[in-house]
């Protein structure tokens, strides 16, 4: 039947050119998104899916912000307990000056100066090895906790507590030097123990730092495989929508045209 009130042919194309311009949309939004799934009605379940990835790598970036902060902790006491290792010899030299017992009181006295400049020196660095509040190294520490993972775990680097230096009074003979002597070693033996420890937790700490960045890159790879659009094929549909989008336009005006031919049937 051929009618002007119902134009089949108009109907058809027009139908044809909403589902290519929806289409072109849904490229469109790809193309300048950079994302095939950008929100959750281009895919429900992917979105969910992503929406709990990104809170991930949001997780990982946090606990890998902490760990570098304790990294800063460790490498501030173990920059400290170095110093205050190359101080010990001189320490220890002038100890050994001080245990002559030849010595005039004159310079007894300016050795016993210089020792306890060289003493407090040290006892400072053990007071200022302390990072955002936190000491590892000298006296009245504690343990530093830190997020570990994201899944809430933890890694510790352990306080180690050394306690100052100090000589019972002025060096004034061989026996009090000797007594010197033996305070110091046990101090070093202590500071040595600090140092052993604190290596060994920072490199963990540095590890487990590495780690998760590896991790966090490897959750952004899946991520990316998730929603990402793949922008060369994009590229080619665009312009197939687009040379579909023309054609159709093309039909419309054709079809929309075919009642005009009836009039000659009233001519």
């Amino acid at each position: 039947m051929t009618s002007v009130n119902t134009n089949v042919g108009a109907l058809l194309a027009q139908k044809f050119l909403r589902a290519n311009s929806a289409e072109m949309n849904v490229t469109q939004n790809r193309v300048s998104s950079g994302l095939r799934v950008s929100t959750v009605t281009d895919d429900a379940s992917t979105f969910a899916v992503a929406s709990g990835t990104r809170g991930d790598i949001k997780a990982y970036t946090a606990v890998a912000a902490a760990l570098q902060g304790s990294v800063v902790a460790a490498t501030v006491a173990v920059t400290s307990g170095e110093l205050i290792s190359t101080r010990i010899g001189d320490i220890k030299a002038k100890i050994i000056q001080l245990s002559d017992e030849s010595l005039s009181t004159a310079s007894r006295s300016t050795y016993n100066t210089d020792l306890t400049s060289m003493v407090a020196e040290v006892n400072n660095y053990l007071s200022q090895a302390s990072y955002n509040g936190r000491n590892l190294l000298g006296s009245g520490g504690s343990n530093l906790v830190v997020v570990g993972n994201i899944d809430g775990s933890g890694v510790t680097i352990r306080n180690n507590d050394v306690s100052d230096l100090a000589f019972a009074g002025t060096i004034s003979s061989n026996a009090t030097a000797t007594a010197a002597l033996s305070t110091l070693t046990v101090f070093k033996g202590a500071l040595d123990g600090a140092l052993a420890n604190l290596g060994a937790d920072l490199t963990f700490v540095k590890s487990q730092t590495e780690f998760v960045k590896q991790q966090e890159e490897t959750v952004k790879i899946g991520l990316g495989a998730l929603v990402d659009a793949d922008l060369a094929k994009e590229s080619a549909t665009l312009t197939s929508l687009q040379v579909r989008q023309q054609l159709g336009i093309q039909a419309v005006g054709i079809a929309n045209q075919a009642p005009q031919t009836l009039l000659g049937l009233f001519r």
